[in-house]
């Protein structure tokens, strides 16, 4: 019987487990072209699950204009990899690799990293809200 219900608890922990491994994070993102013209800010609403990850984006742009898409990518060694898809603005291909910053710079916290778009490339700070 003792057995039974060690077994029943080991069961349930792991089954109560499982959930507890998604997360859901707000990132603060501002982009801006390369060239320091024109950018955005907004939110990244991130669903994490393990490495994975997938979200959608919200942002504003300097002229008003709203800017949205949708995210998909994965963490590996503190490396974000994350394509951007469906934007509003047109840009296709676009894809950002983001990681804390290595210190000496402006920004001392966060992630920062590039997006490569099709015949853009643009500067991709973000902030992690509860970080």
């Amino acid at each position: 019987m003792k057995k039974y219900v060690l077994g029943t608890i080991a069961v349930s922990a792991i089954i109560l487990a499982g959930p507890a491994l998604a997360a859901k994070e707000t990132w603060l993102v501002t982009e801006e072209n390369a060239q320091g013209v024109k950018g955005s800010q907004g939110k990244w609403m991130i669903d994490l699950e393990g490495d994975k990850l997938s979200g959608d984006a919200d942002l504003l742009g300097d002229d008003g204009s709203a800017l949205t898409y949708k995210l998909e990518g994965s963490v590996a060694n503190n490396v974000y990899t994350i394509a951007i898809k469906d934007r509003s603005d047109g840009k296709k291909g676009c894809v950002w690799s983001g990681h804390a910053p290595a210190g000496g710079g402006v920004q001392i916290h966060g992630l920062l990293g590039y997006a490569e778009c099709d015949g853009a490339k643009l500067v991709v700070r973000a902030s992690i809200l509860g970080r």
